[in-house]
């Protein structure tokens, strides 16, 4: 048994001055150049001195003054699987612009996911699936506004909607014409993972390639499409691929590459995570790694130690907490964190792993290189304190427990992957 929640410990923090104003640009050096944020503020402060333990309001206010990015979530698949609406508070589903605003999430990448039974339709189901996020854009305006560019996403954060990209998962969508990216690329899609769990035309996939039916790597027609991508400023993502295809990919692009929703192999032997050799690559190419939230690819034999997230072993109480507080974001974060506080639980799969894997990161490559990709929505079995888009606080709260640095916090919460996107998309 533990306490759920450690207890605030006394870490010396840097000096992180907020300017008296409603929004400003910040800029953060890392090792490979600059990237500007706009941080968002209710309250103006100067000379705010974080260091020795830090109040919980504090932490919140840090949160939701920072810049949180989620490289991947699947809410797309669900208004296909059971009529979701973003602009809904949906009940049967990790996500939607309500619960985006009370977890202080402004940028987030909405995938296109091809389930296999529209594989032969791949094309134009991704194009039905843009056009019903682009639906919710018209029909949200107030609140929701999809981005195109980094001088976009500036614009919409600070205009305090939450900022959408477009991204597509699996490159068969693709087909066999390599134009078919100029047209995805118009259409708003900024990303693209190569493959999902099976082999297509552009390369083989991590699992293929793990139970030996495909090692091919990077096809003809493949390279082809990394060169095209290349061209275009669109991202390209690793997650799923096969190792061969994965180091065929690097020594082509010139560009750096992302991993949207992969962790790391040495902390779970799971085919969908990257060898040490990979994260090194990926942050040669000045890419970055944004870590997954399913249990699966966490922790080695998860579902030994899989317990009930806390949403639904305390329904009623964190009902109850929202529904007293849906329209104050920060009563709502710290009235829950306090209940989790007070709470003692089993062991049990939490933020911890995922902080976990952003350490291993941070150790091995550099703080620069690493990020937040949930793959909510996606089918995924979360951290018992990471159930939905509302809970991202607790990373925010778990990293300044575990000694991390306002800075460092930033980084990993979105200005690691700005760096990127700015770098390769403009």
């Amino acid at each position: 048994m533990r306490k759920f929640c450690c207890k605030y410990g006394k870490v010396k923090w840097l000096l992180l001055t907020i300017s008296f104003v409603l929004f400003y640009t910040v800029t953060v050096e890392t090792t490979n150049g600059t990237v500007s944020g706009i941080y968002k503020t209710n309250k103006g402060f100067t000379n705010m001195c974080y260091n020795d333990s830090l109040t919980l309001s504090r932490i919140i206010e840090f949160h939701f003054n920072a810049i949180v990015l989620d490289a991947h979530n699947d809410f797309l698949y669900q208004v296909y699987k059971r009529g979701a609406d973003l602009g809904e508070y949906n009940t049967n589903t990790q996500s939607d612009i309500e619960k985006f605003w009370l977890g202080g999430v402004d940028v987030q990448f909405f995938v296109s996911w091809i389930p296999p039974e529209e594989v032969k339709n791949a094309k134009n189901y991704v194009l039905n699936q843009i056009e019903t996020l682009k639906n919710f854009e018209r029909k949200y305006s107030g609140k929701f506004e999809i981005a195109y560019s980094y001088d976009d996403i500036n614009r919409i954060v600070s205009n305090g909607k939450l900022c959408g990209l477009i991204a597509i998962e699996d490159g068969v969508a693709i087909g066999s014409e390599v134009s078919n990216l100029d047209e995805f690329y118009e259409l708003g899609v900024r990303y693209i993972s190569i493959t999902w769990n099976n082999t297509n035309k552009i390369a083989s996939s991590g699992k293929d390639e793990f139970n030996n039916k495909n090692k091919s790597g990077l096809t003809e027609f493949g390279r082809k499409v990394i060169k095209r991508m290349d061209e275009l400023g669109m991202l390209i993502d690793v997650s799923h691929l096969g190792e061969k295809s994965f180091w065929d990919i690097i020594a082509l692009t010139k560009n750096p590459v992302i991993a949207s929703h992969s962790n790391c192999y040495s902390l779970d032997q799971h085919y969908r995570n990257l060898k040490d050799e990979q994260i090194r690559a990926i942050a040669q190419s000045g890419g970055v790694i944004m870590i997954n939230f399913n249990d699966d690819f966490l922790v080695k034999n998860a579902s030994k130690i899989r317990k009930n997230t806390l949403k639904n072993s305390y329904p009623e109480t964190l009902k109850e907490i929202y529904e007293n507080n849906r329209n104050d974001r920060i009563s709502f974060n710290s009235e829950r964190l306090n209940f989790f506080d007070g709470l003692v639980e089993s062991e049990g799969i939490t933020v911890d792993n995922v902080i976990d894997h952003i350490d291993y990161i941070k150790n091995l490559v550099g703080i620069d290189y690493v990020g937040l990709g949930s793959d909510f929505d996606g089918g995924i079995k979360p951290p018992v304190d990471l159930y939905d888009v509302t809970c991202y606080i607790m990373l925010t709260k778990r990293m300044y427990e575990r000694g991390y640095t306002p800075d460092e916090i930033q980084k990993v919460l979105g200005l690691n992957f700005l760096r990127v996107f700015k770098q390769v998309c403009g």
